[in-house]
């Protein structure tokens, strides 16, 4: 998987235009490596012959991405990943573009952005989503080799044709002919009761504020793959139980013939129940090397965020002094924002917290100029006045 984040702790490649759209001169939008997707994903897995359940490692080849960067150029900047095609366009979710000067600069295919969407703008600059995704069409050629890094992969992205970028905080959405590089859909099929269990798990060990859910769908994959492992491991222990119930059976005597037959249907009920309570339990065990990861990237997660708060709030505070002056302590950067907004009778109403930041420096750009006005060609009524003085003295004769 591949999220390239935005180079905005940059001042360099970072300005506004008049209009107040962001322009990052230049950014990293995808990266040739070796990355794990499951066969489903994988454009015409089914004449390929591929396991739909199954992971194959895809190396995308720099001299792929080197061929494929035009195709990168002017292209749609998304606040989603979903397809964006001239017959059904997402214009909801548009909220700018790719520059026209894509080029591939080992590993990275780089291009500059305009972002025109304040709430997207907002995001980037909270980093609430400041990473980037890229979305393309390519063909799979499955001819399994090694990269010169040593590298082993199942096949190669070939012929790619860029589609969109998006701006992701995690997850990905995608198609069968469709790739984008961010966490992979197989999350979404996944066992309900499987993250339940491991966000029950977690839960003790984080601030109760700590956002779980990013950490749990980071663990989820690494789980997946350890009960995989696991269910090899269980096998022959199965096999032996089933041995079991053989030699149970065989004990039967000829004088139970009839309470068996009466039996019968209540013993398949039985099995039946418990071939679902073993499915429930494989559902919900997980390795404990595998859960000692997970609290490890949940605890890590935690700390992380912890300290991204901090930021959050000393920065709101600094933004907000321009137009308010000092604010009393607040929990977090949106109570900041929202207070400084409130405060300067900015109405928010029905305004997502991840545009505040954008309305604040709005506010203070009105407070300090006027809002300049944009040209237009036609004639303003007091330039007709002045040509003709005295037509507002006309009487339609009778």
């Amino acid at each position: 998987m591949t999220i390239e984040r935005l180079a905005f702790d940059r001042a360099s490649v970072r300005s506004f235009d008049g209009n107040g759209r962001l322009q990052v001169k230049v950014s990293n939008i995808s990266k040739a490596n070796v990355c794990p997707y499951y066969g489903r994903e994988i454009p015409n897995h089914e004449k390929l012959g591929l396991d739909p359940d199954k992971i194959y490692r895809l190396w995308r080849h720099p001299d792929e991405l080197k061929k494929a960067a035009p195709t990168f150029n002017n292209i749609p900047l998304l606040c989603i990943h979903t397809p964006d095609f001239p017959g059904d366009p997402p214009r909801q979710y548009r909220v700018g573009t790719t520059h026209s000067g894509c080029e591939f600069v080992h590993p990275f295919l780089q291009n500059g952005l305009s972002i025109w969407d304040n709430s997207a703008i907002a995001g980037i600059e909270t980093e609430e989503q400041e990473e980037l995704s890229s979305s393309y069409q390519y063909v799979a050629d499955m001819t399994p080799g090694t990269t010169p890094d040593g590298e082993v992969y199942d096949g190669i992205m070939r012929d790619m044709v860029g589609n969109h970028v998006a701006l992701v905080e995690t997850g990905r959405a995608g198609s069968d002919v469709l790739v984008a590089d961010s966490l992979p859909p197989e999350l979404k099929h996944m066992s309900k009761r499987k993250a339940a269990a491991i966000r029950a798990t977690l839960k003790p060990l984080l601030a109760q504020d700590a956002d779980l859910e990013a950490e749990v769908r980071k663990a989820l994959l690494a789980l997946d793959e350890a009960d995989k492992e696991d269910e090899k491991d269980k096998k022959p222990a199965e096999d032996e139980d089933d041995d079991d119930k053989d030699d149970d059976k065989k004990k039967k005597t000829a004088d139970d013939a009839d309470e068996d037959d009466d039996s019968d249907d209540d013993k398949k009920k039985k099995t039946a129940d418990d071939e679902d309570d073993e499915d429930d339990k494989k559902d919900e065990k997980v390795s404990k090397t595998a859960m000692d990861s997970a609290i490890r990237l949940a605890q890590d997660g935690a700390r992380k965020q912890a300290a991204k708060d901090f930021r959050a709030v000393r920065q709101a505070e600094q933004d907000v002094k321009p137009l308010v002056g000092d604010l009393v302590a607040m929990d977090s950067a949106d109570d900041v924002y929202r207070t400084a907004l409130e405060q300067a009778d900015v109405d928010i109403k029905g305004v997502h917290p991840s545009a505040y930041p954008a309305m604040v420096r709005m506010a203070i750009s009105q407070k300090a100029n006027s809002r300049p006005v944009i040209a237009q060609d036609s004639a303003s009524v007091s330039d007709f006045e002045k040509a003709y003085p005295t037509a507002g003295k006309l009487k339609r004769g009778f």
